[in-house]
């Protein structure tokens, strides 16, 4: 299996997932299914109300499309971006 390259913890007091030791999302394992490319788990991301495959680092759906969702508008392209200190100071300037 590909995805056992990624390390994951989970906290289930915090309802974290931590990746990578980078990475700590709200989330949860969702349990008895795995990526269809990779293998690895799935991992449901609280804030965008979604799933995705972390060793893929894909969203295993499309955004639904609704302009005014309050999760898929402000979702991000890939589910682990990693946001340099330039990104930041952009987001906050816009």
């Amino acid at each position: 299996m590909k995805g056992e390259s990624v390390k994951i913890k989970i906290d289930d007091k915090k309802r974290q997932i931590i990746i990578d030791r980078y990475f700590r999302i709200g989330g949860v394992v969702v349990p008895n299914q795995y990526c269809e490319d990779c293998g690895s788990v799935i991992i449901y991301y609280d804030q965008y109300d979604n799933e995705f495959c972390p060793y893929c680092n894909k969203w295993l759906s499309a955004p639904c499309g609704d302009a005014s969702c309050t999760y898929c508008r402000v979702r991000p392209n890939e589910p682990l971006e990693i946001k340099t200190l330039a990104d930041t100071i952009h987001e906050n300037i816009e």
